[in-house]
């Protein structure tokens, strides 16, 4: 409280403090703030209980979790008979059993080496590129052995080059591959005029057929047909010459001819056809050239690396260190190979790691349940929820004798959510049958103050005799009866269907886009360009049904699109993968309907037409639901909110009776996740004590404003008595002196 400046002497009373008068005024007036500060401090400590109560159920819902995805019934430990020959680890859900492995050869990476060079720091005299693993090592005549080593460690051709001395006069380059097994393999392209891997001992002076075909030779698969080799090798000098196929030279520049060039030059020779045929590599569209003769495969002789380049020749390698070769090992009895010695994807959630080969021995490999696990997990659910109920009833009791209640005493919000926490664990689940149907059956039981305990005994007995029936009783498990449905996932909104399940019916099946041309018994008879969803390709006179599918599918492949053609009876049907209204097929063609064409696009030259599927609609249960393709998931504000099946009825009608089932840590979750969210009970509440402390913060403020405007004005009053006071005594001290003057005058 401010008091002001206004200075007041004291003349109204003389031994009257008038100053401590008004402080104590002003105290008088400001005490309703003490009784609200009490209040506030009462409320802060509520606000806190609440927060501490929300970050405890939140903790019990991550342990309910671990029992609501049945990782804590799925914990396993793993054990090798001989850990120096194959080391185990197993994860959650290893299928428990032992199995038999026997090692017959380990994984290894590819490593090649150079022949002795005198100095690793002189230049060589090499000039031009070479090909590591498809990327373009460019060397300069200046460059020395350590060079060469630089430039491929930068290339990025996933290897690793080293020089290991021998001697001083003997240095050798050593390149290992980074990835082990068979696909590791190092590859090496002499793509120059100079023979330089030659030259540096690496691969040998003969060649031979790369990829043998049918009576022909293949080249290596190229992304481009049209712009020269040797921009798509990613050749800055790529090499020319005259090479010799059966004889007949052929002048070829990868320079400047492209792979349809290269195909149109060979193609000129007498019993010799050459063509580019698309193939897919790694799931991406190529293409390569393709030399056939027509009395066999020809005879091939190479100028400066040219056929090499192509990837029709090829060069062995000179000194091959280490091989790259895959692992080779069995499995009860069953061979296998893996590209690495550390084997995750044999046996389910199995990690096997082979040290060394063990002949015709076999490597016993046990994975065991570890109950002692799973047990551990239910106890530290039951400890999570004995401490969040012990908190609500530490501050929900009341003090008789202080006539005092608890911080949560009274309050509807956590009586409502304790009784709900004891709900889902008693609660009865039996909507998928099966003998274990309640917490009791398996250790779980209340004590008078609704702590829950656990007989470990029990539950040990029940994981031994119904292992499922246990991960049931806690967890989420839906069952879809018929083939045309099947539940893809759920939420905390879902309810539990019970016994009689959900009736899923069908009012509009998912379809997908569709285009059919008109009958072309005759072929395509005519030269047309479809636009496929803004991607042309062309169709050409002569072509059969299947070459012209083949075609828009190389395209639709090339440019990710989902979309596939095929032939049925005399018609090219182009479909799209993917069900659903969102899932539309545009077709723009060169020609007008009916002028000889597929008539797949509108019915004008440059017109489009557009075709989509349909969403999937019905009800689940009778409830409304949304479809989006496939996918039917129900509406919120029902119970089957939040479910989402996936439908593949043909046509309309019952596709079946879906039931979902929610177990003891199921519930738990949901409800948490209810009474947690920003319109929670338990935050709505501690959102409530909030405002009132807010609210009880303006009040102070209020009355502190209130209190200083009051001592101001008292001091204003006090000061303008002083003022008034001051006069009158004046005036009386001149009244006093007029009359003693009057006396002393004798008048």
């Amino acid at each position: 409280m401010d008091v002001g400046n206004i200075s007041i002497t004291g003349l109204i009373a003389r031994d009257f403090d008038i100053q401590q008068v008004i402080t104590q005024l002003g105290l008088i007036r400001s005490k309703p703030i003490t009784l609200l500060q009490n209040t506030q401090t009462e409320h802060s400590q509520r606000l806190t209980a609440y927060q501490q109560l929300i970050a405890s159920t939140l903790s019990l819902s991550t342990a309910a979790s671990a029992l609501t995805d049945g990782t804590a019934f799925s914990q396993v430990t793993a054990s090798s008979a001989n850990s120096s020959a194959v080391l185990a680890s197993a994860s959650a859900g290893a299928p428990v059993g032992s199995y038999e492995i026997a090692v017959g050869q380990l994984a290894q990476s590819h490593k090649i080496g150079s022949a002795p060079i005198a100095s690793s720091s002189e230049a060589l005299g090499y000039e031009g590129e070479f090909l590591l693993n498809g990327h373009a090592v460019s060397i300069a005549a200046g460059d020395s052995l350590t060079d060469i080593r630089d430039a491929i460690n930068t290339a990025g051709a996933g290897v690793t080059a080293s020089i290991l001395t021998v001697s001083s006069s003997d240095h050798r380059l050593t390149i290992v591959g980074l990835t082990s097994g068979s696909d590791g393999a190092i590859e090496l392209v002499d793509a120059n005029t100079s023979g330089m891997l030659e030259a540096l001992g690496l691969q040998d002076a003969g060649a031979s057929v790369k990829n043998a075909i049918s009576d022909g030779a293949a080249g290596d698969a190229l992304g481009d047909t049209l712009s020269p080799v040797g921009d798509v090798l990613g050749l800055s000098a790529a090499p020319s010459g005259t090479v010799q196929i059966n004889g007949t030279n052929v002048a070829i520049d990868l320079a400047t001819d492209s792979l349809e060039d290269v195909a149109a030059a060979i193609a000129a020779i007498e019993g010799v056809s050459a063509t580019v045929e698309s193939v897919t590599v790694d799931g991406e569209t190529a293409w390569r050239l393709e030399i056939v003769g027509d009395a066999g495969q020809p005879a091939f002789s190479d100028d400066n690396n040219v056929l090499v380049t192509l990837g029709v020749l090829q060069k062995g390698l000179a000194n091959e260190i280490d091989a790259a070769q895959d692992a080779q090992f069995s499995i009860d009895g069953v061979e296998m190979t893996r590209s690495t010695n550390a084997v995750d994807d044999a046996i389910e959630n199995v990690q096997l790691q082979l040290l060394q080969e063990t002949g015709e021995d076999d490597v016993r490999v046990s994975i065991g349940a570890s109950t002692s696990a799973t047990v551990a997990d239910v106890e530290s659910f039951v400890t999570a929820y004995n401490r969040v109920v012990g908190f609500i009833n530490s501050n929900q009791s009341f003090d008789a004798d202080a006539e005092q209640g608890g911080l949560f005493f009274g309050s509807p919000a956590i009586m409502n959510f304790e009784s709900s926490l004891r709900d889902q664990v008693s609660g009865l689940v039996a909507s998928l049958g099966g003998d274990l149907q309640l917490a009791s059956q398996i250790g779980l039981s209340f004590d008078s103050s609704d702590q829950l305990s656990l007989d470990s005994s029990k539950l040990l007995a029940s994981l031994a005799t119904d292992p499922e029936g246990v991960k049931r009783l806690f967890g989420v498990r839906t069952d879809a009866g018929g083939s045309a449905v099947e539940v893809m996932g759920y939420t905390s909104a879902t309810a539990d269907s019970g016994a009689d399940g959900w009736e899923v019916q069908i009012t509009q099946e998912a379809t997908r886009a569709t285009a059919t041309s008109a009958s072309l018994a005759s072929g395509i008879t005519a030269d047309e360009t479809l636009t496929v969803n803004g991607k042309s390709v062309g169709l050409t006179a002569g072509m059969t049904l299947e070459a012209a599918a083949e075609r828009l599918n190389a395209l639709f492949t090339a440019q990710h699109m989902d979309i596939e053609a095929t032939v049925e009876t005399d018609r090219l049907v182009v479909k799209h993968d993917l069900y659903g209204n969102a899932r539309s097929i545009s077709i723009v063609s060169s020609l007008d309907d009916g002028t000889g064409g597929t008539d797949l696009g509108g019915a004008t030259a440059g017109e489009a037409e557009v075709s989509a599927g349909f969403d999937v609609a019905g009800t689940i249960g009778g409830h409304a639901a949304t479809g989006s393709g496939r996918l039917l998931t129900g509406n919120s504000g029902t119970g089957v909110a939040g479910l989402q099946l996936v439908v593949s009825a043909e046509a309309p009608g019952s596709a079946g009776v879906v039931r979902v089932s929610k177990g003891i840590s199921a519930r738990m979750t949901d409800l948490i996740e209810v009474v947690t969210d920003e319109n929670g009970s338990l935050t709505r509440a501690a959102a409530g004590v909030t405002t009132d402390i807010e609210a009880i913060d303006e009040q102070i403020a209020k009355i502190d404003a209130d209190v200083d405007r009051y001592i101001a004005q008292l001091q204003i009053d006090f000061a303008v008595m002083e003022v008034k006071m001051s006069q009158s005594l004046a005036m009386l001290d001149w009244m006093q002196n007029q009359i003693e003057t009057l006396s002393g005058s004798g008048n």
